[in-house]
């Protein structure tokens, strides 16, 4: 990680944010209080902050505070660098904030940081077998769905909760599955059932929010991770992309419906880890297959 080279407050002016990072040239400079992370001036602050004083000249007072990217992510002093690229990645950030066990703020790590580590690893592998298994493990997407696999859907799934417990704000998920998926296979062969797969990942990626994330739980299952998302918003998002896989018109024989369909099961909290959440959504997903399937239902608790 690239250590802490310029900080302020957020009521510090920002002109004196700008003034450190032209002093220290730095492309960001992080925001703390107390030691705590709060947020993080990057160059992008300062060229929307730029192009509104195009407009006003009203600003000159700004705080850091009115400007800064809010809850920053962040990440353990003990994070992998696996991990760090993954989330950087799903995220499309270029700056982590880095914390202590007592979530203290320690230092940054850039997407030079990692891209220089990495560079570092392949330099020391001897053989290209090997170098081929450090770029397998570096893979965070499902062959076959393009959307991100287990091993990334964990990654996330650590960071939302951690962030989520630090922020107060509260996530949520969609466990999804297809319809008599077995029946579909048996019918219509294997290649059409891995079509169809693909189908479906592409329509939730399209209805799905900005903020959502999709990954393949396992088999046909798919969960649908929403950050700063309560109960009520993720009955909402999950309700749309059901209706769009319904809406896709996939021909299921097989089925009463006679066509491709989800049934979803959402769970909500601010403070449950995420496999309390996963569980919760589990049996709320039950209950939606019990139920009549082709349906969104939400997990009491």
């Amino acid at each position: 990680m690239t250590e802490i080279v310029a900080g302020v407050s957020p009521a510090d002016r920002l002109a004196d944010a700008v003034a450190i990072m032209c002093e220290k040239k730095c492309s960001c400079v992080l925001v703390s209080e107390s030691g705590f992370p709060k947020g993080i001036i990057t160059e992008r602050d300062i060229v929307r902050i730029f192009s509104d004083t195009l407009v006003s000249q009203k600003i000159s007072n700004a705080t850091v505070a009115q400007v800064m990217s809010k809850d920053p992510v962040c990440v353990q002093q003990t994070t992998s660098l696996y991990d760090a690229l993954v989330l950087a990645r799903s995220r499309k950030l270029r700056h982590l904030l880095v914390i202590n066990e007592h979530e203290q703020l320690v230092g940054l790590v850039t997407q030079t940081d990692m891209v220089d580590a990495y560079v570092h690893l392949i330099e020391r592998q001897s053989q290209l077998e090997t170098e081929n298994h450090e770029l397998h493990l570096l893979s965070n997407e499902d062959a076959l769905m393009k959307i991100g696999n287990r091993r990334a859907m964990e990654v996330e799934l650590n960071f939302t909760e951690a962030s989520a417990r630090r922020y107060k704000k509260g996530y949520a998920v969609a466990l999804m599955d297809v319809d008599f998926f077995k029946k579909y296979n048996d019918y219509y062969g294997h290649q059409r059932g891995d079509n169809a797969l693909r189908a479906l990942a592409d329509v939730i990626k399209e209805s799905m929010r900005v903020s959502d994330r999709a990954y393949r739980y396992g088999g046909e299952e798919i969960l649908l991770l929403m950050p700063e998302t309560n109960a009520e918003d993720a009955i909402v998002a999950s309700e749309r992309v059901r209706a769009a896989v319904e809406a896709m018109a996939l021909p299921h024989s097989e089925s009463p419906f006679k066509c491709l369909t989800i049934s979803v099961g959402v769970a909500a909290s601010c403070d449950q880890s995420w496999q309390q959440l996963l569980e919760l959504a589990d049996q709320a997903l039950y209950d939606a297959k019990n139920s009549g399937r082709n349906k969104v239902v939400v997990s009491p608790q």
